[in-house]
């Protein structure tokens, strides 16, 4: 049990470096094509220059969602909602302070921490629902991009962004 609940906090830490990694080459491609439209039409006055540039703001800003979303692990994440009996109590020692250091925290943590010290330490009880928060976000995104996309596609096979 100890091993897969420390093998899901790995899962999750993998998951947001994919997520980041993503998000940074989403912008690089909107950053291509901005210049791209930029520099070789002259559509600096269009509708595109500002798709892109809302979709590059877009993503951009993501990037503070799954900041946001992955900044204390679910594991920690638990400890406010369920006390002792969260999984993190079940991990090992190390395990414990690598999870500790995941969310942030430089200094050690104590061998027998209780639920209100990992609370107090975390602000877990004032902490916005990010993973709540991030879901939804998720959902708007996909459906701004894929639509932009859609339109924007449409446009290049219609003028090829020519006048």
């Amino acid at each position: 049990m100890k091993n897969e609940v420390f093998h899901h906090f790995l899962k999750e830490q993998k998951l947001y470096k994919i997520l980041s990694r993503i998000a940074k080459y989403v912008s690089i491609f909107f950053l291509i094509v901005y210049l791209y439209l930029l520099f070789s039409s002259s559509y600096t006055a269009s509708p595109l220059i500002v798709v892109i540039n809302y979709l590059a703001i877009l993503t951009s800003f993501s990037g503070i969602i799954t900041f946001k979303y992955f900044e204390i692990p679910t594991l920690l994440l638990a400890v406010f909602t369920e006390g002792k009996s969260a999984e993190f109590f079940q991990l090992g020692l190390p395990e414990r302070q690598l999870v500790w250091r995941k969310s942030g925290r430089e200094d050690v943590l104590p061998p027998d921490p209780t639920p209100e010290f990992i609370t107090m330490n975390l602000h877990l009880y004032d902490r916005y629902p990010w993973k709540r928060i991030g879901k939804i976000y998720s959902m708007g995104y996909l459906v701004v991009i894929l639509t932009s996309i859609f339109y924007l596609t449409s446009v290049y096979l219609e003028t090829g962004f020519q006048n």
